[in-house]
């Protein structure tokens, strides 16, 4: 069952990842939650963005996305979320 998991772009249109919907689907492999190469700078890490080469926004500069450990959501519901998970596991 494919799970939404929050990309790290924040809706950047150019994202590769979720095409600027800030969620996009994975579905945990046979080994679980793994890593994979950052499909908007292939795993270099940098992107030409107006022929300015800057750290990438999907997998912010490290080559890979890890949707394991998504960026966190700084909204309410983030935080109750965050307390669900230290209290009853998840």
């Amino acid at each position: 069952m494919p799970k939404h998991i929050r990309c790290a772009c924040r809706g950047e249109p150019d994202c590769r990842l979720c095409f600027g919907r800030k969620f996009y689907e994975y579905e945990p492999g046979p080994r679980g939650w793994m890593p994979f190469v950052c499909p908007t700078c292939s795993g270099t890490r940098e992107v030409t963005v107006e022929g300015a080469v800057e750290k990438c926004f999907t997998c912010a500069g490290t080559g890979s996305v890890d949707p394991a450990n998504p960026p966190r959501d700084d909204s309410p519901r983030g935080l109750i979320r965050n307390l669900w998970r230290i209290f009853f596991g998840g």
